[in-house]
C-alpha cells in the first residue's frame, strides 16, 4: 500500500519482519551462563522463499560469540492437519561463516537462507553462544503466544530462571538473547502492524494475541513490537530505580528509529502514556508530571511522524490505573480522561479503556483484567483487546487501500 518518502533507511525489497521485538537494556538484571544454546520457536505468517536473522548485543557489555545457527520449519501437511512434515536443521552463516562475534552495541544481519515458507509454518531458531556469557540486552515478554524459548546450559536443559534476573525476578517470562528480529523474504504483500508503546505493549498478552490470531485467520498479516517497560512519551527515563537503564528514551526520541528504521509498517499503533502520570513523585521527579495538554501535544507529534513516514497512525485509549503503587490521585485520573477523550476524536482509535474499565468505578481496571497490580493487564485482557483491535485493523486496510 505504502510507497514512503525517499530517504527512509529501512529496506523496500520484499524483506518483513516474521518476528521481532524491542531489545532493552537488562544491565540491573542481566543473564549469565556457560556454553549456552537457545531455541525460540514461533509460529510465520508469511509466504516467502528466503530468512535471515537480525543479531544484536546492542546493550551488550562484553563480545558475544555466537558458535552456531540453525533453522527449521515444520510445514503443515495438506492432507490431515493432525500431521506435520518436517525440515532437517539449517546452519545459518553470517559473513560466509558459520561463527561470529558481535561486539558491544553491535547489529548484524546473517546471510540470506534460501527455504520455503508458508502462513501457519512453525520457524524454530537454535542459536548457540560458548563459553561463558554475560548478557544484558534482550527482548522480554510475557505472552507464549509471541514465542516459546527454551534453554541448554552445558548440553543440558535449564530453566530461564535460573540464567536471567528477569525471569527470576518476574519482569519477564520469556527472554530471547542476541536476536532483534526474523524477516522473511516474501512473495506476498503483507500487512505490516507496528506496535509501539510501554510495558503493557511489552509484555504481549494483546499483541501475543493479535499475532496469534492473525496465524490463525489473516495470513500475510504480521505485527512487531516495540514496547518497553516503563517508557514515557516526552521523558527520558529519569528514576531512582534500579530498573532505570530499561525505561529508555522518550518516546518522541526513540519512536523513528525504533518503528521505521528496519521496516516499512502500514499501520502504527501508538498504546503508551500511562507512565507520563505514574512515574512522577513516583521514582521519577515530580516536576515531570504532565498536563493533559502537554500529553496530547506527544501524540500529536507521534502521529505526525507516523503520517510523514506514509503509515497510519492507530491511537490507543489508555486504560486504569488508580491503586498502582499507592497512586489515588484523582487528578492523575482527570489527566487520563480529558487525554482519552481527544483520542477517542482521532480517525483510527483502540479503546483500550473501554475494554478493561471496571463496570462499577471506570477510574479502576476490571478486576477480571488485572494483573493484580492494578495497572498491568493480564492474558484475559489481551485476547478482549484483541477481539476489538481485529475488525478495527481489518476496516483500516479496507478503507485506506480503497481510497
Amino acid at each position: 500500500m505504502q510507497d514512503h518518502k525517499d530517504g527512509a533507511v529501512y529496506e523496500q525489497n520484499g524483506w518483513h519482519p516474521s518476528w521481532r521485538c524491542h531489545v532493552q537494556n537488562y544491565a540491573p538484571i542481566a543473564a549469565a551462563a556457560t556454553d549456552l544454546t537457545q531455541q525460540l520457536m514461533f509460529r510465520n505468517n508469511l509466504n516467502g522463499t528466503k530468512l535471515r536473522i537480525r543479531l544484536s548485543n546492542q546493550y551488550g557489555q562484553e563480545p558475544l560469540p555466537i558458535k552456531q545457527i540453525q533453522v527449521r520449519v515444520f510445514h503443515k501437511c495438506s492432507k490431515s492437519s493432525s500431521k506435520e512434515s518436517t525440515e532437517k536443521y539449517c546452519a545459518l552463516l553470517m559473513d560466509g561463516k558459520e561463527k561470529k562475534i558481535l561486539l558491544p552495541g553491535e547489529e548484524c544481519m546473517t546471510d540470506p537462507l534460501s527455504i520455503s515458507l508458508k502462513p501457519g509454518d512453525f520457524i524454530i531458531v537454535r542459536i548457540t553462544f560458548p563459553g561463558k556469557c554475560h548478557i544484558s540486552g534482550c527482548c522480554g515478554f510475557h505472552s507464549s503466544d509471541i514465542g516459546k524459548v527454551d534453554f541448554e546450559s552445558n548440553g543440558k536443559r535449564i530453566d530461564a530462571d535460573k540464567i536471567s534476573l528477569a525471569v527470576a525476578k518476574n519482569f519477564s517470562t520469556h527472554v530471547v538473547f542476541g536476536i532483534r528480529s526474523i524477516e522473511v523474504y516474501s512473495t506476498g504483500t503483507p500487512v505490516v502492524l507496528a506496535a509501539f508503546g510501554d510495558s503493557i505493549v511489552q509484555q504481549g498478552y494483546w499483541m501475543g494475541s493479535i499475532q496469534r490470531k492473525f496465524a490463525d485467520s489473516m495470513p500475510d498479516w504480521i505485527v512487531y513490537n516495540e514496547g518497553i517497560p516503563g517508557n514515557r512519551v516526552l521523558y527520558d527515563n529519569h528514576s531512582t530505580s534500579d530498573l532505570n537503564p530499561i525505561f529508555g528514551k522518550a518516546g518522541i526520541h526513540r519512536f523513528e528509529k525504533d518503528v521505521f528504521s528496519h521496516s516499512n509498517p502500514d499501520i502504527v499503533m501508538i498504546a503508551e502514556g500511562i507512565n507520563e502520570l505514574v512515574h512522577p513523585g513516583n521514582g521519577c521527579p515530580i516536576s515531570e508530571v504532565v498536563t493533559a495538554k502537554e500529553l496530547i501535544e506527544g501524540f500529536k507529534t507521534l502521529c505526525t511522524l507516523t503520517e510523514q513516514r506514509g503509515s497510519i497512525p492507530l491511537l490507543a485509549t489508555l486504560s486504569p490505573f488508580l491503586g498502582y503503587d499507592g497512586i489515588w490521585d484523582r487528578k492523575r485520573e482527570d489527566v487520563r480522561q480529558e487525554v482519552n477523550e481527544w483520542i477517542r476524536n482521532r480517525p483510527y482509535i483502540l479503546d483500550v479503556d473501554a475494554c478493561v474499565r471496571s463496570t462499577c468505578d471506570a477510574s479502576y481496571l476490571d478486576r477480571q483484567f488485572d494483573s493484580g497490580d492494578h495497572l498491568h493487564l493480564n492474558a484475559c485482557a489481551g485476547e478482549v483487546i484483541s477481539d476489538e483491535a481485529l475488525p478495527i485493523l481489518k476496516a483500516i486496510m479496507k478503507k485506506e487501500t480503497a481510497a
